[in-house]
């Protein structure tokens, strides 16, 4: 298994740029789990997504904003679905909250809400940097609170309100209010600090 690692460049096949990777194999095997960072302060990180995070489960299948959980850190795999993620159980609980991998990117123009990764690819999610839109739906985000994942069975993030401590892993600060850019999405500063702990 390879070590979370920065590294200066990644192999993203036929994709235009970083965050238009969809691949159904790795050219480079070895690269999976591996982490880049752009000269504009944005970082990504090489993880497969789960086959089953299909529109059949409850979250749906990865838009560019949704949120992606943890579901085995070892294989890098992750998923929309917080019942599937690290933790467990019957509901979004808390426990999963806190198995945040990273925020979804787009495969065509940047736009929040657009395709992301198919289920059972390859491809990278963003973990740190500007980012165009958490997916925030039906919660009210200002611009300086702090975003977490919300304790709903949707990969969506929710708003904690400015100098109220979190009480979950924050994933960003809100840069705007939600629906400036796009409905239910928020545009948001991610990490700033190591997002997630790393195998």
């Amino acid at each position: 298994m390879p070590a979370g690692r920065i590294d200066q460049t990644l192999y993203i096949g036929g994709g235009s740029n970083v965050e238009a990777m969809n691949s159904t194999t790795l050219y480079k095997p070895g690269e999976l789990g591996s982490q880049i960072q752009t000269p504009g302060g944005k970082a990504y990180q090489l993880i497969q997504v789960d086959s089953g995070a299909t529109s059949a489960v409850t979250a749906g299948a990865p838009v560019a904003g949704s949120l992606a959980f943890w579901k085995d850190k070892s294989k890098y795999l992750v998923t929309t679905d917080k019942v599937q993620a690290i933790g467990g159980g019957t509901s979004a609980t808390s426990i999963q909250r806190n198995f945040v991998a990273g925020v979804f990117c787009s495969l065509t123009s940047g736009a929040a809400g657009t395709a992301s990764i198919t289920p059972g690819n390859y491809g990278v999610i963003q973990q740190r940097g500007a980012h165009v839109g958490v997916y925030t739906a039906g919660n009210t985000v200002t611009i300086g609170q702090t975003i977490v994942a919300a304790d709903v069975a949707g990969a969506n993030g929710v708003a904690v309100a400015v100098a109220t401590p979190p009480t979950n892993v924050p994933v960003g600060i809100a840069t705007a209010t939600n629906g400036s850019v796009t409905t239910s999405y928020t545009p948001a500063t991610l990490g700033g600090w190591d997002l997630v702990d790393v195998p």
